[in-house]
């Protein structure tokens, strides 16, 4: 006579059964996996000397610091100042004269960085106002004006 199963051990037998297709189709797809890489792939030293280029990319060529800086001082710049009341009010760049805003307004050729504004000997208060710049420059601001009161203000010079 034959033994009738219970529901337990027919659950048991069906999930051994899944168990077994599912690790059938897994290294089956494992196996067509590694077989469509390397169909893909004809020289596998050539397909990893491209992929460590990919990493591995060159250093960028980046300018030096210096060069940089050297650079941006190259360039001048027209700007022109205006001197209320006219004053002898020095401009000086890299510690060095370049004008003298004696008659009031005074065009100026100057370099990109800082330009200082002189008023230490003056006894009066002046305000320095930017009338005109090139076009290229951000910096000084059209009408930009400093009030000088026996003192020195800086003004920046961007591109």
């Amino acid at each position: 006579m034959r033994r009738r199963e219970g529901v337990l051990e027919w659950l048991w037998n069906v999930v051994q059964k899944g168990e077994r297709r599912i690790i059938r189709v897994m290294v089956l797809s494992a196996t067509v996996l590694v077989i469509m890489q390397l169909s893909v792939v004809k020289d596998p030293l050539q397909f990893y000397i491209m992929m460590a280029s990919k990493i591995e990319t060159p250093p960028l060529d980046l300018p030096s610091p210096v060069e940089t800086l050297t650079a941006k001082q190259a360039q001048t710049w027209q700007v022109t100042l205006r001197a209320t009341p006219a004053a002898p009010v020095r401009v000086l760049q890299n510690g060095k004269l370049i004008a003298t805003l004696v008659k009031g307004i005074q065009a100026i050729t100057v370099q990109t960085g800082q330009i200082q504004l002189d008023g230490k000997d003056i006894p009066c208060t002046v305000q320095v106002q930017v009338i005109k710049k090139d076009d290229q420059l951000l910096e000084p601001h059209q009408n930009q004006a400093l009030i000088l009161r026996g003192d020195i203000q800086t003004i920046n010079v961007n591109p």
